[in-house]
């Protein structure tokens, strides 16, 4: 003789108690998935400016593998001498544009507020703002 509750030993399928316990559970979580939904849309997570960072960190890598750096402030581009020949970086509408040997462009930052350069007698100052002044980043280079 089989010892235990035969509803639940039966190999052919769900049973009718089986059935209602599962779609029970389904119809407890799609009731509480809107108010869960509505929980978390209400948190607003900070905007992260990860083109800046790449931007920076592109723009350092650059000038650690260049030999001198020029900075035209009436044109607003800074010029990096490398290897692979002259690089530069200039702000083009609200782009930072990035050209090798003065041809072709590749945009590295989009939504630029602000590209300033400023020069010294062996440094040159860079000034990068995007966002509304959300995220700005001043970068000192030797020349």
């Amino acid at each position: 003789m089989k010892s235990g509750v035969p509803i639940l030993n039966e190999p052919g399928g769900f049973t009718y108690i089986e059935a209602l316990v599962s779609l029970s559970i389904a119809a407890f979580v799609m009731a509480l998935m809107p108010s869960i939904l509505m929980q978390f849309d209400a948190v607003q997570s900070p905007k992260k400016g990860f083109e800046m960072d790449f931007f920076i960190f592109q723009i350092t890598e650059v000038h650690e593998g260049s030999t001198a750096v020029a900075a035209d402030g009436e044109n607003e581009v800074i010029t990096f001498k490398t290897a692979k020949g002259d690089i530069s970086y200039r702000k083009y509408g609200s782009r930072i544009v990035k050209s090798v040997e003065g041809s072709g462009f590749v945009t590295v930052m989009f939504e630029v507020e602000q590209f300033n350069l400023r020069e010294t007698d062996t440094h040159v100052v860079l000034t990068v703002a995007s966002g509304e002044g959300e995220n700005s980043e001043a970068l000192l280079f030797t020349k």
